[in-house]
């Protein structure tokens, strides 16, 4: 088994929906480690099983990725994206026109966006060797991005008891995960938490130079 700290690097725009209100579409500090693990292993997913089905027999793992240094900004874009082009010139069409449904659907939307340069920190374990580098396609729109993998150590499993370095997602692991006290990040398409554990949780730990990430025992 190979153990990695990895960080994705933002290179292209990155956005995906988190929350949305009205005609606001929000974008997490954080990464789901569903998504991660499905870029990082290839998978597109059949849409009639659920996400740890689709999953199961997938070589890498991932945590979910805590932000190192990530900005966000909000953009605007239209859902009828022709419906700006038909009102830069609004006397050039008859009356008639300007009552389509695409014109009655004149309110923009404000997209929150990862900006470039961001960077997220999470660890990978993989029953494969990994190369230092690998290119996914991530996000609302698949744009491509940067993953750099440094090795690092991985335990045999254990029980641990206490603070964690990152978030995690209950699913992954067996049993209850208790943690107090809690932040629930509320991601579709299910929370994530961080926090101390106050009931020991079998798991394996993966070391890197600075950080601690809590890995299932089988994924």
């Amino acid at each position: 088994m190979f153990a990695y700290e990895a960080k994705l690097h933002v290179e292209n725009p990155l956005s995906f929906r988190c929350n949305e209100y009205g005609n606001i579409i929000r974008t997490s500090r954080i990464l789901h480690n569903f998504a991660l693990r499905f870029a990082l292993n290839g998978l597109r997913g059949d849409p009639s099983k659920d996400h740890l089905e689709n999953l199961k027999s997938a070589p890498i793992y991932a945590t979910p990725a805590a932000p190192q240094s990530v900005s966000l900004e909000f953009q605007t874009f239209h859902p009828f994206p022709e419906a700006p082009q038909l009102f830069r010139e609004p006397s050039s069409y008859r009356l008639a026109s300007l009552g389509t449904r695409q014109a009655a659907h004149t309110i923009l939307h404000y997209k929150e966006i990862v900006n470039h340069g961001s960077v997220y920190r999470f660890a990978v374990a993989s029953s494969e060797e990994l190369p230092k580098e690998i290119i996914i396609s991530y996000g609302w729109k698949g744009s491509l991005q940067r993953v750099t993998l440094e090795a690092g150590s991985i335990s045999d499993p254990t029980e641990y008891q206490g603070l964690i370095d990152h978030p995690i997602n209950p699913l992954d692991f067996e049993g209850d995960v208790i943690l107090k006290p809690a932040i629930k990040h509320a991601m579709p398409p299910s929370p994530l938490f961080e926090g101390r554990l106050v009931r020991p949780l079998r798991c394996r730990i993966v070391l890197s130079t600075k950080n601690r990430y809590l890995v299932p025992v089988a994924w």
